[in-house]
């Protein structure tokens, strides 16, 4: 009979322990009867979901133009809501824009989606500097870019669990869907928001009843 070498030795190791672990995985599944498509579940959004029951912050703030935007006087309808700052330069563009995207994928290019984009900044987003911000993307008329009182700013934050900030990456950067029962629904971070699932998801919750 041949010696056997070491190397030849620890493969054999290896291939014992590879066919008991397949062995363990064949009985363990056999024994509960469950298959992999009965234990996993797709969600029928493309963005993560939120806990449920989490009922959006209300809030009563004054737009670009003077408006007064109550978040509550939306109830019935399907709310995009962001948190940004007139002078970023990198998420608050970027989220703006994939907004924009998204609402050109929806019937009538988004109109009668309520958009509303909440200073995290209230200091430095002037009524000016958030008209320019939201011209430079063409979406002044789209976007409800409301501001407030810091002490009033504070709480709306607080209500979101949002970071404020106004420096680079110096505050929380998400998109959220607001169902038509004032539930936050879902809530895409910027590095995973395009304009296609974001339309998806506003489809997804139109289509729901109120």
């Amino acid at each position: 009979m041949l010696a056997t070498s070491p190397v030849q030795r620890l493969l054999l190791l290896a291939l014992v322990l590879l066919l008991a672990a397949i062995g363990v995985v064949l009985v363990t599944n056999r024994g509960s009867g469950q298959t992999e498509s009965a234990v996993t579940t797709k969600s029928k959004f493309d963005g993560p979901t939120m806990p449920p029951d989490l009922r959006a912050h209300d809030f009563s703030l004054t737009d670009q133009s003077g408006h007064r935007v109550t978040l509550s006087a939306y109830r019935g309808r399907v709310v995009v809501l962001t948190f940004i700052h007139s002078l970023c330069h990198d998420d608050c563009p970027f989220m703006v824009e994939q907004i924009k995207g998204a609402l050109n994928d929806l019937p009538t290019s988004g109109h009668g989606v309520p958009t509303i984009g909440v200073s995290v900044a209230p200091a430095e987003d002037s009524v000016a500097h958030r008209r320019a911000f939201l011209a430079q993307h063409r979406m002044n008329d789209r976007i409800a870019f409301v501001n407030g009182s810091t002490p009033v700013m504070r709480t709306i934050w607080r209500g979101y669990a949002i970071q404020p900030g106004s420096g680079p990456h110096g505050h929380s950067a998400f998109v959220l869907l607001i169902d038509k029962r004032g539930f936050e629904r879902v809530g895409f971070a910027a590095d995973q928001l395009t304009p296609e699932g974001l339309a998806h998801d506003i489809r997804v919750l139109q289509a729901e009843a109120t």
